[in-house]
């Protein structure tokens, strides 16, 4: 839950809001507090991994003292690999598990607990739950489209990518990635960005849009590698925009989960088939037509939240 969304609206806090004509107020504490669950975000998967780091360090030392390897470089890449291989998954899931604790407590103590809820059937809807899937489907074939696209202008750059992507340990245990990739990652990263992030820079007073923005870019930002940053931001603005819309990080999770369920076994799919680039690509502009579709779908949608409405309940 954000913040009380009665009071922001039923209750002017500046003269702006009553005659237009002075800018709203800004509560720059907030601002600065919105960064906190980003720092501990990155501090709870650091604190996962190290465990798992050095089991990987000691498997090295063991290696190393078997083989007589002593190159500093050698040894730096033999710990990153069998971290990759053995266990960056087992920590993600720690880490996954940590956060949810975590957040989870801070968001419902904080935001949900204090105010008034979102009823289900407000959240789940029709409109609501084809948008979900709608956003799932449309960013799967964009993010698709424009990885090919920079695969035919830029092919190093892709092949990093795809080997990054590789080695970073997802689908050594199939059940332990469907767990983590499609239940409790898009969980943990709601809880923070939807969730607590974008509920102190509501309570800071910004605007919707630039909230759903910096949210959308803070997001983008934590995946680090370049590619991943500029589709994840685009991803987290989109969530962002249902998290307003729908007053609840409900539907946003629920919208992550389909988009990481599509991403973790679509490209399984598409390889039974084995489609041509160009087919690949005129799906990745269906794909935005349908993300587009869904935009207008969830502006047209009654359960919505809408600025003038001052007696609709705040969000859960």
């Amino acid at each position: 839950m954000a913040d009380d969304n009665d009071k922001q609206t039923a209750v002017p806090d500046t003269a702006n809001d009553v005659n237009g004509n002075l800018p709203r107020k800004i509560k720059v504490g907030f601002i600065f507090l919105s960064l906190v669950p980003v720092a501990i975000f990155l501090m709870v998967q650091t604190v996962a991994e190290m465990p798992f780091f050095l089991m990987a360090i000691v498997d090295v030392y063991k290696g190393a003292v078997a083989t007589t390897v002593s190159d500093p470089t050698d040894v730096t890449q033999n710990l990153i690999g069998i971290f990759n291989e053995r266990y960056a998954l087992y920590s993600y899931f720690a880490y996954a598990v940590l956060g949810i604790v975590v957040f989870g407590i801070w968001y419902y103590k904080g935001f949900v607990k204090p105010n008034p809820r979102v009823k289900l059937n407000r959240i789940f809807g029709v409109k609501s739950i084809i948008a979900a899937f709608g956003m799932a489907i449309g960013f799967y074939f964009a993010i698709n489209a424009v990885l090919i696209l920079i695969g035919m202008l830029f092919p190093q750059v892709i092949e990093n990518y795809n080997s990054t992507m590789e080695a970073v340990g997802l689908g050594t245990d199939p059940v332990l990635t469907i767990v983590y990739a499609i239940l409790l990652g898009p969980v943990i990263e709601e809880l923070v960005f939807r969730g607590v992030v974008f509920s102190f820079l509501e309570k800071a007073g910004i605007k919707p849009g630039i909230i759903i923005g910096v949210t959308g870019l803070l997001f983008g930002l934590v995946h680090i590698y370049p590619i991943q940053v500029v589709y994840a931001a685009a991803l987290g603005t989109f969530l962002g925009f249902m998290r307003y819309k729908y007053r609840s990080i409900l539907i946003t999770i629920v919208a992550h989960m389909l988009l990481n369920l599509m991403g973790t076994y679509g490209e399984m799919a598409l390889n039974r088939f084995d489609p041509s680039n160009g087919i690949l690509l005129i799906a990745g502009g269906v794909g935005l037509v349908v993300i587009v579709f869904v935009i207008v779908l969830i502006n047209g949608d009654k359960n919505t939240f809408r600025s003038a409405d001052t007696k609709k309940e705040d969000i859960s």
